[in-house]
């Protein structure tokens, strides 16, 4: 047996030993305190008839007596889901300008002058042809100055600071400078007066607006109009745009363009625009008038060609119109209009 095994031995022996000797007690006299145990008489036991309600405030509250009772919610309303369609016809031409936006624009040009560089008239021009001469021509007509529509501002002149416009002038007036570009475009022999011989401009009011044909496409242009029609959901004699029920499991999209075609023909070409409505009204609904509620959900629209055609309609449509935003608020009520003029581009 190793050394190691010895010890180990010896290690449990000694264990062992302590564990069954008898163990040691102090020659100190110990007092122990008896224990007192619990009586099955529980003290603290009190019978539930002996206690009495405690004095406080009433629970009466005199505000709540007048009160209304409370009545059970009425029946949910049922709604249909339908599609509206705000087919519009984008402006054609810029707004016309304010005054202060055509002196603003006169200035940015005129500034432009004082921080470019001169013009350099050799290297756009050669010596000794038509070209130079035509050029030195009209640049002496506008007071040796390059732009055509600065009204012979000269940048680098003595009179370079005075940049601005003065009330009353008219050399910030859109047609004064239309007209100087055309004269200058084909001779002045060809202009007389303020008038130039073999052009036709197109005007900006043409002659639906002044016969004030309200069924036209060809008024406003410098304004969205909007497709309203009379009759059909809204009511014999209201106006709104064009609406309708959706079918099954029918799409927004889908439904606006099958709508259309029933409430205004087909003799036209348009375009829905993405298949996300732009906007949301709720329609209430009313036994007076017979009318259940619907969810209407406005989708965009685009006219490309065409005009309406009322002709075998589906929808009981009797008349149409293109309007502009500020048109449409005088034909339809003051609600309906608050609920899509969020849907309504501002011209």
């Amino acid at each position: 047996m190793t050394a190691s095994s010895r010890g180990c031995g010896r290690a449990a022996a000694r264990l062992l030993n302590s564990s069954t000797a008898r163990p040691r007690t102090s020659t100190t006299t110990r007092t122990h305190t008896p224990i007192l145990l619990p009586s099955t008489t529980r003290f603290y036991a009190i019978a539930a008839t002996s206690f009495k309600p405690l004095s406080g405030p009433s629970s009466h509250k005199p505000h709540l007596d007048n009160l209304p009772p409370v009545s059970p919610s009425p029946a949910s309303k049922t709604y249909a889901l339908a599609t509206g369609i705000v087919l519009s016809r984008p402006p054609l031409l810029t707004p016309e300008q304010s005054p202060f936006e055509k002196s603003f624009f006169l200035y940015q040009k005129r500034l432009n002058e004082r921080l470019a560089l001169p013009f350099t008239q050799y290297f756009y021009f050669k010596k000794d042809t038509p070209a130079i001469a035509a050029w030195k021509k009209h640049v002496k007509e506008r007071n040796g100055v390059a732009g055509r529509d600065v009204g012979g501002y000269e940048a680098y002149g003595e009179e370079g600071w005075n940049d601005e416009v003065l009330v009353g002038s008219d050399i910030a007036e859109p047609e004064r400078v239309r007209q100087g570009l055309v004269k200058e475009a084909i001779g002045a022999e060809e202009v007389v007066g303020e008038e130039v011989q073999g052009i036709e401009v197109y005007p900006r009011e043409t002659e639906a607006d002044r016969k004030g044909d309200m069924r036209s496409l060809e008024r406003r242009l410098a304004e969205t109009l909007y497709l309203v029609v009379k009759g059909g959901k809204e009511g014999e004699n209201a106006w709104g745009f064009p609406r309708g029920e959706l079918g099954g499991r029918e799409m927004l999209h889908t439904a606006a363009e099958r709508i259309l075609h029933q409430t205004a023909g087909k003799n036209m070409n348009t375009w829905i625009v993405g298949h996300v409505p732009i906007g949301f009204s709720t329609i209430e609904p009313s036994a007076k008038f017979s009318r259940k509620g619907e969810k209407v959900f406005f989708m965009k629209g685009r006219i490309m060609a065409g005009q309406v055609d009322l002709k075998g309609n589906e929808m009981g449509v009797t008349d149409w119109k293109w309007v502009t935003r500020g048109e449409l608020q005088g034909l339809v009520t003051p609600r309906y209009f608050s609920q899509v003029r969020g849907m309504l581009a501002d011209r």
